[in-house]
């Protein structure tokens, strides 16, 4: 489902899109899907693993949008069972925006 489709509570804090600088211990974080890549070496161990985010929420959703539309495609979401967060389907779309932001 397409973000115009649903609309997520704003928490006002991100849930699993932190971002950690760089240098920082961030692998364990990123493997359990709860660090978004702010940097190269991060998109770059990110896709390079083949890792995807857990459960997003209203924040965490505005980030990996703003990211995905910015070269040009749109994230696909289905809500958890509890339908307090969702989570992105199609990880390929991120991985190929986040090798175009940081050209990997």
């Amino acid at each position: 489902m397409k973000t115009s489709e649903f609309s997520l509570k704003k928490d006002g804090y991100n849930f699993n899109c932190k971002s950690y600088k760089a240098g920082s211990h961030y692998k364990f974080t990123m493997r359990l899907g709860r660090c978004f890549p702010s940097t190269a070496a991060q998109a770059k161990y990110f896709i390079s693993k083949g890792l995807r985010l857990d459960v997003l929420n209203g924040d965490d959703v505005e980030i990996v949008e703003s990211i995905l539309n910015k070269h040009g495609f749109e994230g696909n979401y289905r809500f958890t069972q509890s339908k307090t967060w969702v989570r992105l389907q199609n990880n390929s779309d991120l991985h190929t925006a986040l090798k175009l932001e940081y050209n990997l």
